[in-house]
């Protein structure tokens, strides 16, 4: 296991869950663009960066959106899986909402960008290089009365890649899984306004979801890398961390 993450007390596989990170006046801001632009299941995420309602730059988009506050909150994982500089991804940070879906009516809408089957936030190109994935959440109960997220706690070494919902790719995924740590071990935090949760970028990590919660979920979501991994993630404009 990288040194690092065994330092940061973050293995791949773990999370971390920090209490009240993201206050109730950014939460409520969010909420707003959210209840404007995220109204059925197919709507796209709204992408912080390109926000002019927040803020003239990308930095004040960020800084009104809560980004700095979640990147202050984390920083002992980020220095220890990134060191000292961290990149912000633009395209990364975004406000999701996820629906409280039933499996088969999930499996019925195929891989889509709100209720996510097993995956990874690495891409292939990035691979096994270091990423800390912040989720923030903006309504209690996130992974009880609402969606939350699983976490598979299986340390996974390299990029392996998104399991959809195609056939039994989801059976197969976690049949293998099983097979290769000794049973599927599966944690589902269950989050309030303003909690963050923390992960590595190599997590295998799901929407969970029934549709008998009482509605959906909203959550701000940050991805960081070390500066000199920029060019596996498109054109920014990203954010430098010093």
């Amino acid at each position: 296991m990288n040194k690092l993450r065994q330092l940061s007390g973050l293995q791949t596989g773990e999370h971390q869950l920090l209490r009240s990170v993201l206050p109730a006046a950014k939460r409520q801001r969010l909420q707003l663009l959210a209840d404007k632009h995220l109204l059925g299941l197919n709507d796209p995420p709204i992408f912080i960066a390109n926000q002019r309602s927040l803020g003239s730059s990308v930095l004040q988009r960020f800084h009104a959106a809560g980004v700095h506050c979640l990147l202050r909150a984390g920083e002992p994982w980020l220095r220890a899986l990134l060191g000292e500089r961290w990149l912000v991804l633009a395209g990364k940070v975004l406000v999701r909402r996820t629906w409280p879906l039933a499996e088969e009516d999930a499996r019925i809408l195929g891989h889509n960008a709100s209720n996510l089957t097993w995956h990874q936030d690495s891409n292939p190109i990035h691979g096994s290089r270091p990423m800390v994935v912040l989720m923030a959440v903006l309504q209690d109960g996130a992974g009880a009365a609402r969606p939350g997220l699983s976490v598979l706690e299986a340390p996974v070494s390299h990029f392996e890649g998104v399991f959809g919902y195609e056939g039994s790719r989801v059976e197969r995924f976690e049949s293998c899984m099983a097979d290769r740590y000794g049973g599927l071990r599966v944690v589902t935090p269950v989050l309030n306004a303003g909690d963050l949760l923390i992960f590595d970028g190599l997590t295998f990590h799901r929407t969970y979801s029934c549709s008998s919660m009482e509605g959906h979920r909203d959550a701000l979501l940050v991805r960081v890398v070390r500066p000199q991994d920029a060019e596996h993630f498109g054109a920014g404009p990203h954010l430098l961390v010093n």
